[in-house]
């Protein structure tokens, strides 16, 4: 029997669902887009898990986007990383902005990743966790490096053969390198501000609002008691409770059940799968409880969403 594991968006998949005005790739490894706003264009909104690692640069514009429930906008300049398993949620721009809205993906399968001549993993532990943020200001000079990375991999990626198959892989390794220093010269900055200005006090709420997320992300389709995670992390209930609440303005509580929504919308919409096989996958006791649960979050049925 699949797991919910199996029911990712790939590379594939995305460029059936995202407006691009140009798109170019090899195989379902890796495609190189060129994004604007179409307004025929339905697909926003729409939870999805990510089946591959994805590099979205701002040209012009701005748009937000929830990352495993984390609440970003991305302008002008600025590029998020987005790793495989984390769950997407892309905003409809507002209409003034549309116009303007102009992006470029990047997107690459575990496989393609894997053959870099770098230490994807690496930047992308040293980057994004310390950071606590997948996104980033990229300075002049290497949004120009960027840009001509990004015209190389385009042409090269229109040629066939395998040797340029090794080209592009080269290319992207090449980028991803320059793109990893930016990212340890932000974490370098982000010790210096704590060393010199942050309460320890503080940091270490935030760690520990970090450690609870993650062990939401692993186990809220079991445990959706907050005493659960407060006896993992050797906390009461109720001082992980307060904790959580000073730090995020949201209740443990309500963390939890944005992680169950989030899974049960991205299944809805992604996958084949019977409301039924849902309701068990989730570990909701029957499909009348599912029903209550989903319609006091959404205001809509199970169904009706999924017609939606």
């Amino acid at each position: 029997m699949a797991s919910l594991e199996d029911f990712k968006v790939n590379i594939k998949t995305i460029r059936e669902k995202l407006p691009a005005s140009s798109q170019m790739g090899i195989d379902e490894d890796f495609c190189l887009m060129d994004i604007r706003y179409d307004e025929r264009q339905e697909n926003f909104g729409y939870p999805c898990r990510l089946d591959g690692n994805v590099m979205i640069f701002c040209i012009n514009g701005s748009v937000r986007m929830s990352v495993n429930l984390n609440e970003y906008e991305i302008r002008n300049g600025e590029l998020i990383i987005c790793t495989a398993g984390d769950i997407v949620k892309v905003s409809r721009p507002d209409a003034s902005d549309a116009g303007s809205w102009h992006f470029v993906m990047l997107a690459m399968s575990h496989r393609f990743a894997s053959d870099l001549r770098v230490d994807f993993k690496r930047i992308l532990n040293e980057g994004i966790i310390p950071l606590s943020t997948p996104v980033i200001k990229l300075d002049e000079r290497v949004q120009e490096i960027l840009g001509d990375h990004l015209k190389l991999i385009a042409q090269v990626t229109s040629c066939k053969g395998e040797l340029y198959k090794d080209s592009v892989r080269s290319l992207v390794s090449s980028l991803v390198s320059v793109l990893g220093n930016q990212w340890f010269a932000e974490v370098g900055n982000m010790k210096s501000r704590k060393r010199t200005g942050a309460d320890a006090r503080s940091n270490h709420k935030r760690l520990v609002f970090e450690q609870f997320l993650k062990l939401v992300a692993e186990n809220y389709s079991l445990q959706r008691q907050v005493g659960f995670y407060a006896d993992k992390l050797c906390l009461s209930p109720k001082y992980l409770s307060k904790l959580v609440k000073e730090v995020s303005g949201k209740p443990a509580p309500e963390w939890i059940d944005s992680y169950v929504m989030l899974e049960a919308k991205h299944l809805l919409k992604y996958s084949h799968m019977p409301i039924k096989e849902i309701v068990y996958r989730l570990h909701f006791p029957n499909q009348t409880v599912f029903y209550k649960y989903f319609k006091a979050h959404t205001g809509m049925t199970p169904t009706d969403y999924r017609n939606s």
